[in-house]
């Protein structure tokens, strides 16, 4: 799996969706900038939420193919420390986060995805 470092966490590439994109194109464009690789993002995998009193964050799991490019932080985001390939159960251990580990991510056929401009 491909993740990042954000100062002592790792995670899965990712950030806010800019004005105007759907939040597959959201995926790819961050993956670029975290990570400097170009991927096209596949069927959606997870969501979940995290709610607190200030805010409510929808985060978004696409499962994607790596198009071209080799991992390296730094390049477009100072927040990244560092990006490597890294094998699903060290991910597992390193985002524990995710209900029955990241190997159940890529095992999920994917729920679909589609989005339409008005």
């Amino acid at each position: 799996m491909l993740l990042v470092r954000n100062k002592d966490t790792w995670s899965l590439p990712g950030g806010r969706r800019e004005g105007g994109e759907t939040l597959a194109e959201a995926a790819v464009r961050e993956t670029k900038e975290e990570a400097g690789v170009i991927v096209e993002a596949g069927p959606l995998v997870h969501v979940s939420e995290r709610i607190d009193a200030a805010v409510h964050d929808v985060f978004t799991v696409f499962r994607a193919e790596l198009l071209s490019g080799e991992p390296t932080a730094g390049r477009h985001d100072e927040d990244v420390s560092e990006a490597a390939w890294v094998p699903v159960e060290e991910a597992s251990a390193l985002m524990p986060w995710y209900p029955d580990g990241v190997a159940a991510l890529l095992a999920a056929g994917g729920a679909g995805y589609s989005a339409a401009r008005g």
